[in-house]
């Protein structure tokens, strides 16, 4: 499924938009909640799928914008914080470093990038910021995954047998 823009609402379902033509519609979003106008995802059919494909094509869909999101929505300070596992374990090996006296403040890290790649660079004075980030970025995680498995749970797919 890819991403259209331009949609005010959401508009969940499968229509027919031809002879021979549907189109699967799941999903509403906004990348700024100023946008007067959003995103569902859209995907067209030569023939019309089966029930089965539509909830592959949309548990996919699901799957990939918690991926975005979990990678690119955080922000700690006002800096955006990139989720990877790297960067969770750097963070990690960084705390057991100071608790050893391995790793001595103030020590720059690089948070990761925003979206369009502008890099996040903070300088750490205190071990309870760093602590803080680790625990954002811990909490992040639960927090999308459990969004995630959410929005597969509550999929109606009733609203897919019938077409629009």
């Amino acid at each position: 499924m890819e991403k259209v823009y331009g949609s005010p609402v959401r508009q969940d379902g499968l229509y027919k938009i031809g002879r021979n033509k549907w189109e699967l519609i799941y999903g509403f979003g906004k990348d700024n909640e100023a946008d007067s106008t959003g995103w569902n995802w859209r995907k067209r059919y030569a023939r019309r799928p089966s029930l089965e494909e539509i909830k592959e094509e949309i548990v996919g869909a699901i799957k990939e914008e918690s991926a975005h999101r979990l990678r690119y929505g955080l922000q700690w300070n006002g800096l955006p914080v990139e989720y990877t596992e790297e960067r969770k374990s750097d963070l990690t090996g960084i705390i057991v470093g100071m608790q050893a006296g391995f790793v001595q403040l103030p020590i720059e890290i690089n948070l990761g990038s925003s979206e369009d790649g502008t890099p996040s660079i903070y300088t750490f004075s205190t071990a309870e910021e760093i602590g803080e980030v680790a625990a954002l970025i811990a909490a992040h995680k639960t927090a999308v995954a459990k969004a995630e498995w959410n929005e597969i749970n509550e999929l109606n797919l009733e609203i897919y047998t019938t077409e629009k």
